[in-house]
């Protein structure tokens, strides 16, 4: 029976398509490194799970613990490598490596994170299978492996692409429960939802589509058996393990329940005041023509929509249980201020499932149009083929792209290397623009003098000690510019007036109206426009004080 499955056409297309989804998502696994606020969320998480291991709570709320159960766990499997080859000799060692080897730290959440965005491709094509068949399982699976901002999601150790994977896996679980009626599988939706809930907390949605179920399955049952059906043990069933699972994530609300409750009126007032610093407009219309435009791409959105809306019309039933989660969803994302491209990443999936349906079905019928022999499969399947690529290869020509610009050195590691190279250390530096941004001069046996302007005191602060002199200057100035909200504060322009020499340029992309940010996230690799971009973070410009630049390394200037 096992190895009947290797003789199948469909097992070599989902081994390919995994090896590929594989490829682009380990990808410029390790980018940015050993710049640690690349991507400043993934901090979030290690952070706490440091905490965690070093025996304290850690009072973190913004997301509930599981992802951070799982991380913790290859923590400890990292320093049980440790101690066998004699780098760590206590969980206190390993955990003391920090701050001078924090490399792991960062690689193995991106791992987990990886791996996750590629086993969910498995539970997209099981999800199209259920909703059709094998060759629209095979299609959705292609369509997910290239979706832009899941192949993007999945090199960052953060909670996303794993609550994404859970979500799938929940409905289709549900799906096959509400079909079978099946009391297990009704306890498998109900947990693996509830693990989903656990990794962040939007995921709660999913109760959604089992009070559908519910509801479709009192519809459907005769007049006189709707009192039984009101009565069905399956929303039990679900919602037992469902409550259990989702307080693996939330200990802290028995354990620190009133910083919990501080923490989520302040979660709550953020997401509906969003982003001060700009308006990005109505949600719903936000994420539609911007979130899941530079996802999935104009073609492949389109016949994705246009496949839910044939999918409600030809097996209502099936359109119901799969789109109520996306449905309900994505009305609570448009409603909040916060509006990141990833938070509409859960709707992704069932709009490549969609358009799986939809790119098949259309295929089928154009086969039969063309050809009268008995056996359309094949001209049915070829079209299909040819379809699914046209859609997909926008997404997927982005995805390249973003890989190759991920995988090349971070502008600001480039910097702080050329610092290294041609600053002696105890010299000053003085930085501008957005704090996400800036460069970190990492090797401590060549360290500088950084000069901080503090906003709120409107004082510069060096080492912690306020500075008044207006006589004094920075050796260095290293200024940002970059799509992303960023600007060169007005008293550096005042300091930069008089006495400074151009040192070097760092350019990482070329100006252009094609280059495309999601502007409420600190991730320095645009959306769209890679063609004008050479590696991920903000272009630079080092400036160099007059006076010390006659006395210093003339190997800088022009450099």
């Amino acid at each position: 029976m096992i190895w009947s499955q290797f003789r199948r056409p469909t097992f070599w297309w989902l081994a390919g398509l995994l090896a590929i989804a594989a490829f682009v998502r380990f990808r410029g696994i390790r980018f940015g490194l050993p710049h640690t606020q690349a991507r400043p969320d993934e901090t979030a998480i290690i952070d706490p799970v440091r905490v965690l291991l070093s025996g304290h709570l850690p009072h973190f709320y913004d997301y509930p613990w599981f992802f951070l159960w799982i991380v913790a766990i290859a923590y400890f499997g990292y320093f049980l490598w440790g101690t066998a080859t004699g780098a760590f000799s206590s969980m206190t060692a390993m955990l003391a490596s920090w701050p001078v080897h924090w490399e792991p730290f960062f690689l193995i959440p991106r791992i987990i994170s990886a791996a996750a965005g590629t086993l969910s491709v498995l539970v997209v094509f099981r999800l199209g299978r259920q909703v059709r068949d094998e060759a629209t399982a095979i299609v959705s699976a292609l369509f997910f492996a290239f979706s832009f901002m899941q192949v993007r999601s999945s090199h960052f150790g953060t909670t996303d692409v794993v609550m994404t994977g859970l979500i799938v896996a929940a409905v289709s679980l549900l799906i096959d429960a509400h079909r079978s009626r099946s009391r297990g599988t009704f306890f498998a939706a109900g947990l693996v939802a509830g693990l989903a809930a656990a990794t962040k907390y939007n995921a709660v949605i999913l109760v959604v589509p089992m009070i559908a179920s519910q509801l479709l399955h009192v519809w459907e049952s005769p007049e006189r058996q709707r009192a039984a059906a009101w009565r069905d043990s399956g929303i039990l069933y679900f919602s037992i393990p469902f409550v259990v699972a989702f307080a693996i994530g939330v200990p802290f609300v028995v354990l620190d329940r009133a910083p919990f409750l501080d923490a989520m009126r302040e979660l709550a007032h953020a997401l509906r005041v969003g982003d001060v610093r700009m308006d990005l407009g109505n949600g719903w219309l936000y994420h539609l023509r911007f979130s899941l435009r530079y996802d999935l791409g104009v073609p492949l959105l389109v016949a994705g929509l246009a496949g839910a809306g044939f999918l409600l019309w030809a097996d209502p039933r099936t359109g119901i249980l799969l789109l109520s989660f996306p449905v309900a969803y994505y009305v609570v994302a448009g409603s909040i201020r916060l509006l990141f491209v990833r938070y509409a990443m859960p709707i992704t999936p069932f709009l490549c499932v969609t358009a799986a349906y939809v790119v098949c079905r259309l295929a089928g019928w154009l086969a039969t149009r063309i050809s009268s022999r008995a056996e359309p499969g094949i001209l049915s399947g070829a079209l299909a083929a040819l379809l699914a690529l046209a859609l997909v290869w926008p997404s997927a020509a982005r995805v390249w792209a973003f890989d190759r610009v991920l995988s090349a050195t971070d502008n600001r590691v480039v910097v702080a290397q050329w610092f290294f190279d041609h600053v002696p250390a105890g010299q000053t530096v003085l930085q501008t623009g957005s704090r996400y941004g800036l460069v970190q001069f990492w090797d401590r046996r060549i360290p500088y003098k950084e000069w901080r302007w503090d906003g709120v005191r409107q004082v510069f602060i060096l080492d912690g000690t306020k500075r008044f002199s207006t006589s004094e200057r920075p050796d260095w100035i290293i200024v940002q510019d970059s799509p992303l909200p960023s600007s060169t504060q007005d008293v550096v322009k005042d300091v930069m007036a008089n006495g400074y020499v151009r040192a070097a340029e760092f350019p990482a992309f070329g100006a252009s109206d094609n280059l495309v940010y999601d502007q409420q996230d600190a991730f320095y690799v645009p959306l769209s426009g890679f063609e004008h971009v050479v590696r991920p973070g903000p272009n630079f410009s080092v400036f160099k004080h007059e006076v010390a630049a006659l006395a210093g390394d003339s190997r800088a200037i022009g450099q």
